[in-house]
């Protein structure tokens, strides 16, 4: 997790202040629990990510600003492994 990306127990909490469970829209989503999970402190999937993100109305961008660029394209690893170097 960087400094300015959402911290996962408040992304956890929206998501539940909204009605649902990572969990759940995991299941709804056909991923497992392990990716959406993971998803919080790794880049692991962009479609976990937009789909938390589309739950809560927002651009992937505003919750993981680190993970995409300034016109909101998401970066590809090497991208983010070298900009935090």
């Amino acid at each position: 997790m960087q400094p300015d990306d959402m911290h996962p127990e408040d992304i956890k909490a929206a998501v539940r202040k909204a009605g649902s469970t990572l969990s759940a829209l995991a299941r709804q989503n056909g991923l497992s629990r392990q990716q959406m999970s993971l998803t919080l402190h790794a880049r692991v999937s962009a479609k976990a990510e937009k789909i938390i993100a589309d739950f809560l109305g927002l651009h992937p961008k505003k919750i993981w600003p680190s993970r995409y660029d300034k016109t909101g394209n998401r970066l590809s690893l090497t991208a983010a492994r070298s900009d935090a170097a």
